[in-house]
């Protein structure tokens, strides 16, 4: 015997597993054209049968439980259905063809059947009259065929109705769309002679339960729409112990939902043959009749066939309209790529597109937003009202779309595409493919215009300037170079604003680019329009003009200073500026744009550095200038930090009372391994240009104390003194606390205070304001000695001079060379000694070079002198020769003095 499914087995397509909702409705029931009996699994003894089993077996549902199939079927029945079951195994069972013989009479059935988890279940009915499959199966071959040759599923649905009313017997035949989330579509329908074809009403839409049985029963027949339900007997089955689920059952009973149709459509009739394509609920052939009527189970299973395939026929059919829509949607998606690519924004493209987007998808008004821009095809509610209902409950979405009936959202980067319909319309599955398809290319698009846009910000930001808005630097370069490569008579010329730096240290940086626009916009107007101007660094501009040479430079240095001549208005108030032009009137064939432009730069600083305001045309002298300059300032960079080429000279300062040796002035001297000495009137200029001369004078300091330290450890009687000369950047607070640096040096040479006397000129005072006092104030603390050195030739007052904590000034050479010409002269060095002696200032005479100066001072009552006539500035250790008097203060110089102080570089 076969063995059947476990107990507990439950079918996988119940009405459960397929999502039905059965709450409400009897599933337990069933019609009473049929029976309905359930066997035991294991030793198929009947333990449930419908409540008209009497009608069948001529006894009562009582009588019969637990009785075996033979037993009530008899011998044969019972062989064949034994045959049946081994050979289905787990499988549905049947049709069988049945005969049971019963009180006489002999009656032809047809059984099939189905395991579940409440036993075997068994459906019997009465067969139909012999001939009948014959000829159905005649006509439902021929059917195949011509299917197999229509290219419309409308023209498929008037033949299949057709061929389904014949087959079937009923009064009509009806081919019922059902869309995804619409409403029931009557596509075709046919009827007996006699009969209208009916109308659509009453099919409603299908609740998952109906979607579920339906998808269950490819064939549902129902009797009799009016007839009273057979219950089951017992109500519960005694192996689950609940209401047995009939959902696969063809004899259960329909639906509240199906019995609904039948009132509506005024039927009692109904055969529902189901259309399943892709897996899903296509549709269904309805076939209805106003008595009650009945197939054959054979011709049911025709019936399943056809609609099998019927809905491969629709598939196939759908593939290829799919096929052709689609490449009438790439066609389309094709010319929108195009349209979309007119106008700068993706709105303009969108305008020009519309008429196609109406073609592939059909909507009566479109609204659009992006980035702030807004459009609509007509006069509609503005687009928030659209996107707050496709974001309200009930909306769908999928990426880059979202629709509700009528209303179908297309995002856009920064934006949002709206599609109208009128009334409640529904978008197809094809449509909100292509939906979808318009989102990406309106997306690829604006990422197109993004590109484009970031392109030319990166094209502006990189050629031209963000304050003036004039062509920058490198877009002047190129222009230059441009020119250079054809042969046109084109001169450079640099204006720098004079002392800007210091002007937008001032106003500050954003009244400082207001100055800078407001220059650009009178420059504008003096220059030609053939002309190329641009701003190439912070104060400076440029003007390169391609025709007429020196000439046209002459003509634009007098249009700029006219210019520049009125007040420019600032933040409120009136400015002045001042212009240094640097012209470079005509370029060789052998000068590239970076150089010309660099000459040019080079003249307009030789302008700025000769006051201002002026012109000056660029010679290679310059350039030689400068970059003498900048050599000497890496290798004397160099020479201070790492190789200790700059070295301290000592010049004796001696007492004119006795001529005795009281100190020494140190002086700075550097030697170059490959150029020779340079004169500090050379590198000192460039130490201050370039902010080395703190650290040049730190080295010297520091030098200058540990040599006058070596010179003291065996004159503790007689010391002496250095001087040392101070630069005002050392006085400078920000760059360096010059008495603690002084002590730092005292205590690490052992110099003591009184030892060291400090140097600094007047004007350097007069610069460092009233900050000075305090340092030098500072310093004196110490028990340092300071100096005002070159007295008389800076910016001299009595007042400021009376409040400094100083203890000598030192009379300028000027003065002693001038004494010995006129009375003038000694004069002045009189009126020095007599102001110096009232305040009891020390007092020493430079430059002293003959012994008539010499004679002259003594006579007026200097105290002490320097120069040449005493010494030259001496190495250290002829210093330190003369501090041992192993030598001997000179009386006067033994070579020339000019030559001495001669030097080039070179």
């Amino acid at each position: 015997m076969l063995v059947p499914p476990a107990h507990g087995w439950s079918d996988p397509r119940s009405l459960i597993a397929a999502g039905g909702d059965a709450s409400g409705e009897r599933l337990d029931l069933i019609q009473p054209h049929g029976w309905l009996l359930v066997l035991d699994a294991n030793d198929r003894r009947l333990i449930q049968a419908g409540a008209n089993l009497p009608l069948l077996l001529g006894q009562s549902v009582e009588e019969a439980l637990g009785r075996s199939v033979e037993d009530l079927l008899g011998p044969v029945a019972a062989r064949a259905l034994d045959r049946a079951i081994a050979k289905a195994g787990a499988d549905a069972i049947g049709p069988i063809p049945l005969r049971l013989d019963r009180d006489g009479q002999r009656r032809r059935l047809i059984v099939h059947g189905q395991w579940d988890e409440g036993g075997l279940i068994l459906e019997l009915e009465a067969a139909p009259p012999l001939g009948d499959a014959g000829m159905v199966t005649a006509g439902f071959g021929a059917a195949i065929r011509r299917y197999r040759h229509i290219g419309e599923v409308g023209d498929l649905a008037q033949a299949v109705t057709q061929d389904l009313r014949r087959l079937t017997g009923y009064d009509r035949a009806l081919f019922v769309r059902m869309p995804e989330g619409g409403q029931a579509q009557v596509l075709a329908a046919a009827a007996a002679s006699g009969r209208s074809d009916g109308e659509d009403r009453g099919f409603l839409p299908l609740r998952p339960l109906e979607t579920s049985l339906l998808e269950l029963n490819r064939a549902r027949l129902v009797h009799d729409m009016g007839a009273e339900p057979v219950a089951l007997l017992p109500a519960t089955n005694p192996v689950t112990g609940a209401h047995l689920d009939l959902s696969r059952v063809s004899l259960r009973h329909p639906t509240r939902l199906f019995q609904r149709h039948g009132r509506r459509r005024q039927v009692r009739g109904v055969l529902a043959v189901t259309l399943l394509v892709g897996g899903r609920l296509w549709g269904y052939l309805w076939c209805e009749s106003a008595a009650p009527h009945a197939v054959s189970p054979s011709v049911r299973a025709l019936c399943e066939a056809l609609g099998e395939i019927v809905a491969a026929q629709i598939a196939t059919l759908e593939e290829r309209a799919s096929i052709a829509a689609r490449t009438h949607a790439a066609r389309g998606l094709t010319r929108l790529s195009r349209l979309l690519r007119q106008g700068g924004q993706l709105t303009d493209g969108l305008i020009a597109a519309q008429p196609v987007i109406e073609e592939l998808l059909p909507h009566q008004a479109m609204v659009a937003g992006i980035e702030g821009s807004h459009w609509a095809s007509d006069d509609r509610l503005p687009l928030p009202h659209w996107l707050e209902k496709l974001g309200a409950e009930g909306a769908a979405r999928r990426e880059g779309i979202a629709w509700r009936p009528g209303v179908l959202g297309i995002d856009v980067p920064d934006g949002h595409v709206v599609l109208l319909r009128d009334g409640d319309a529904v978008w197809s599955h094809a449509e909100l493919e292509l939906a979808q398809e318009l989102h990406h290319l309106l997306a690829e698009r604006q990422a197109e215009i993004y590109r484009r846009r970031t392109e030319q910000q990166l094209h502006v930001m990189a050629n031209f300037d963000r304050v003036t808005g004039l062509p920058n630097r490198v877009h002047i370069l190129q222009a230059l170079q441009q020119a250079l490569g054809v042969d046109t008579d084109i001169s450079v010329t640099v204006i720098g604003l004079d002392r800007f730096r210091a002007v937008k240290a001032a106003l500050g940086e954003a009244d400082a680019d207001a100055l800078l626009a407001a220059v650009a916009g009178r420059l504008r107007e003096c220059v030609s329009a053939g002309d190329l101007l641009g701003r190439i660094d912070t104060g400076e501009f440029a003007v390169l003009s391609f025709e007429g040479g020196a000439e046209r430079a002459d003509s634009l240095a007098h249009a700029v200073r006219d210019a520049l001549r009125a007040p420019l208005a600032v933040a409120g108030r009136e400015m002045f500026v001042t212009a240094s032009l640097g012209v470079v009137p005509e370029a060789d064939d052998t000068t590239d744009a970076t150089a010309l432009l660099r000459d040019a730069e080079i003249a307009s600083a030789e302008a700025e550095a000769a006051g201002g305001g002026g012109r000056r045309v660029f010679d290679a002298d310059m350039r030689a200038r400068l970059t003498q300059r900048h050599v000497i300032y890496d290798r004397l960079r160099q020479a201070i930090y790492f190789t200790n080429g700059v070295r301290p000279v000592f010049q004796p300062i001696v007492r004119l009372a006795d001529g005795e040796l009281t100190g020494f002035e140190a002086l700075a001297r550097w030697t170059d391994p490959e150029h020779g000495p340079i004169p500090p009137t050379t590198f000192v200029a460039v130490a201050e240009e370039t902010g080395l001369i703190v650290p040049l004078g730190n080295h010297i300091l520091v030098q200058s104390c540990r040599q006058v330290a070596r010179w003291n450890r065996d004159r503790a009687d007689n010391p002496l003194y250095v001087s040392v000369n101070l630069s005002p950047y050392q006085l400078d607070p920000s760059r360096l606390d010059i008495v603690r640096w002084v002590t730092g040096v005292l205590e690490m040479t052992e110099c003591r205070p009184e030892w060291l006397r400090l140097e600094i000129t007047e004007s350097g005072l007069i610069g460092q304001g009233g900050e000075a006092v305090g340092i030098l104030q500072g310093l004196r603390d110490l028990g340092i000695g300071l100096a005002i050195d070159d007295f008389g030739t800076g910016y001299s007052s009595l007042a400021y001079l009376q409040n400094l904590p100083v203890d000598t000034i030192k009379i300028d050479r000027s003065f002693v060379t001038a004494m010995s010409r006129d009375d003038k002269g000694k004069a002045l060095v009189s009126a020095i000694l007599h102001i110096a002696g009232i305040m009891e200032f020390g007092v020493v005479a430079e430059g002293v070079e003959t012994e008539g100066q010499e004679a002259l001072l003594r006579q007026l009552g200097c105290d002490r002198a320097q120069g040449y006539l005493f010494a030259r500035p001496l190495e250290a250790d002829m210093a330190m020769a003369l501090v041992h008097h192993a030598i001997e203060l000179p009386r006067q110089a033994a070579a020339d003095i000019r030559s001495l102080r001669a030097g080039r570089w070179g």
